[in-house]
């Protein structure tokens, strides 16, 4: 058994070193050439290739040796110390079976500087162990090439991390196994995960990745609970804060009202003020027509009592008709200047009228009757 061990062991180191690695180049040549070798030798081989096709795939020679089935790297010079279904089923546990690194091989880099990363050419240069001349454009390191350099330069390796992570695993590239992406038998390719050789009816569903999932699911729901939480306490406290403004708004409207109170009342009592002075205003303007009334009838009953004296006087004294005639004059006089009193009281009359029509025109387009009017329709007595 140990025989067949290093018999293996020896080819996929000369494959290793004859193998150069070029700009581009991938893990599944090495693994083929590595599968025709175990075969021509006389073993039963098989290239298996896994990983996630949309950011990085890695394939390994499996080989059946002694009865059990051996995995072999020729890509990054290891293999494993377990079997294949021992390696499946450990990292199904999430506890990988750490492989044998072989460190004394070193391996060819070609690379195109027209086509090779930028990052690439740094690491290779601070990295390789040396140098060669180029041949033409191309450049030629010499260097250990393991699982070490193969993740510092592979360009989709930080999303097969990232999709480790979210299907539960450790960013880990040995998990990728668990994940089938081809098997070839050295005849045809099997891309069937229900039909390939040594895979079939085998379980690669990790329970602890499982688990792992619902953890980070669970704690995902947490971490929104939590926000939403959150939020919802913003909310109570934005709330909060609304109720005491509008607490506040109260408080002041609840002044503002009072004061309007005040000065409703206030307005009442320059209503009823205004009213009283408008009550004596008419009384005033009663007692003046009455006296005007008063002055008419007794200049009338004076004016009657003089013409009576003026027709005696005439029927009696003929003879002092001039002298009647001067008294007549002077009494036509005096009847005059009753007459312009009398116009004088009349126009005196007139503006005492004029001057309360004014004011009740005044009063009847008073803001302060409008408004007393208003607050008698608000609030009848």
């Amino acid at each position: 058994m140990k025989d067949a061990s290093r018999r293996l062991n020896r080819f996929r180191r000369r494959v290793y070193r004859e193998t150069p690695i070029a700009t581009g180049s991938h893990s599944g040549s090495t693994a083929l050439a590595l599968s025709r070798s175990f075969t021509k030798k006389g073993f039963r081989a098989w290239c298996y290739e896994f990983g996630f096709s949309e950011s990085l795939t890695h394939t390994v020679t499996i080989v059946e040796a002694d009865g059990l089935l051996r995995i072999h790297d020729a890509f990054l010079n290891l293999s494993y110390p377990a079997g294949l279904y021992e390696v499946l089923d450990a990292l199904r546990g999430g506890i990988p079976i750490a492989p044998k690194i072989e460190l004394r091989d070193r391996k060819i880099y070609v690379m195109d500087p027209a086509f090779e990363a930028e990052t690439t050419v740094r690491w290779l240069e601070a990295n390789a162990d040396r140098e060669f001349a180029p041949i033409d454009s191309l450049r030629r390191f010499e260097i250990l090439w393991d699982l070490e350099a193969f993740s510092a330069v592979a360009p989709g390796i930080e999303a097969a991390y990232r999709e480790l992570e979210e299907r539960g695993y450790a960013p880990d590239l040995r998990f990728l196994m668990l994940h089938p992406v081809e098997i070839f038998d050295g005849e045809k390719s099997h891309r069937d995960p229900g039909t390939m050789p040594l895979l079939v009816g085998r379980d690669l569903h990790s329970p602890v990745a499982t688990l792992r999932v619902e953890a980070t699911r669970m704690s995902r729901e947490l971490d929104a609970e939590r926000n939403r939480v959150t939020e919802k306490n913003a909310a109570i406290s934005r709330l909060e804060g609304e109720c005491d403004a509008a607490k506040s708004s109260w408080a002041a409207a609840s002044g503002e009202a009072k004061r309007l109170g005040d000065q409703i009342v206030q307005l009442r009592a320059a209503v009823d003020d205004e009213t009283a002075r408008a009550i004596a205003a008419d009384a005033e303007i009663a007692a003046l027509r009455a006296e005007l009334r008063d002055a008419q009838a007794q200049w009338n009953a004076e004016r009657d009592s003089l013409e009576c004296s003026l027709a005696s006087e005439r029927a009696t004294a003929g003879l002092w008709i001039e002298q009647e005639a001067y008294a007549v004059q002077r009494q036509r006089s005096e009847l005059c200047e009753a007459v312009r009193e009398r116009e004088q009281v009349a126009a005196e009359c007139d503006r005492v009228r004029a001057e309360l029509a004014a004011r009740m025109h005044t009063w009847e387009n008073s803001p302060w009757r409008k408004f007393r009017a208003f607050l008698m329709r608000a609030w009848p007595r």
